[in-house]
């Protein structure tokens, strides 16, 4: 199906499963928003070329930013997120050392993301080089935030001064609050890489983040953006699990086992719904999800997989 069909056909879903959005349905006390998403882009600044099985001619950050830029231009409040693994992979990372990655994320309008394993291949140094790289650029876009809630970056100011444990947004009739996690360093990203930050359990750290978001800022819709796999089967903390281990969390944006989706797998818990959702790896899809909700009471929520496609 090509983009533009995709498209039509999606809002004409959206639409019908929720009659009840028309602008003067909605009082002073609903919102709606929609989250854009991607995970494990790998500095695959340039689609995939010939010889790559079904994802051949998928992806790019041009179709990306073009992609996102209609979407902007259609829907109401969105937000655009990242799930981490944003370096490694082509010439482009080897050459640019993820500070292109990060320019160009910002560029097309990015509001957060979270820190993969990968993004730490060269180092914490690095790391923060390519931070600096984004925030020099003078752009009417908000600032790009990290999150991370489990990564302890006492031992490395440079770096913990630029992550921070959640984010709040407030758009007309609902406020949004984000936050982050990572996969443990053990195994994949070197001692000497990972200096002076000690990873912590994920669901631990998570639970008063949450907390707080719900009860202090008073958030009516909470997100995560994890970097820990979608299903491990039991072997350490993962997306799938999450809901079951913390309460209070409407969406997790999934990134680090590269798991293809469709559309967000619902998992259910007495306090309500939750969706989690993962696109596959390179940018060859853009994950979106739509969420509507009422006095502090998500309503509809759904979502789908966007090829990025010429």
């Amino acid at each position: 199906m090509k983009r533009r069909d995709f498209l039509a056909s999606l809002g004409a879903a959206t639409l019908a499963s929720r009659v009840s959005l028309k602008a003067g349905d909605e009082g002073p006390a609903s919102g709606r928003i929609t989250l854009l998403h991607t995970n494990d882009t790998h500095s695959r600044i340039e689609p995939f070329g010939p010889g790559n099985g079904a994802i051949s001619g998928l992806g790019g950050m041009a179709r990306r930013a073009t992609l996102v830029k209609q979407l902007r231009q259609q829907l109401g409040p969105v937000l655009l997120l990242d799930a981490g693994d944003t370096f490694q992979g082509t010439p482009y990372f080897n050459r640019y050392k993820g500070r292109l990655d990060y320019q160009l994320m910002r560029m097309v309008g990015y509001d957060a993301g979270t820190l993969g394993n990968h993004d730490f291949d060269n180092g914490v140094g690095m790391l923060v080089e390519a931070m600096e790289s984004m925030e020099q650029l003078k752009h009417a876009n908000p600032p790009f935030a990290f999150l991370n809630c489990n990564f302890d970056c006492k031992g490395a100011p440079a770096l913990g001064g630029r992550v921070r444990p959640y984010l709040v947004r407030e758009f007309p009739g609902i406020k949004v609050g984000l936050t982050g996690v990572g996969v443990a360093f053990a195994g994949l990203v070197a001692p000497k890489n990972h200096e002076g930050i000690e990873w912590k359990d994920p669901y631990a750290s998570l639970k008063p983040v949450v907390k707080r978001l719900r009860e202090v800022e008073k958030v009516d819709l909470v997100v995560v953006l994890s970097h820990l796999g979608y299903n491990l089967n039991g072997s350490a903390p993962d997306d799938l699990r999450m809901p079951g281990e913390v309460a209070g969390i409407d969406a997790i944006i999934g990134g680090h086992s590269h798991t293809f989706l469709e559309a967000p797998t619902r998992v259910s818990q007495a306090q309500g719904e939750t969706l989690i959702f993962q696109v596959g790896f390179g940018g060859v899809n853009l994950g979106r999800m739509d969420f509507a909700v009422t006095r502090g009471t998500v309503r509809a929520a759904s979502g789908a997989a966007m090829p990025v496609a010429g």
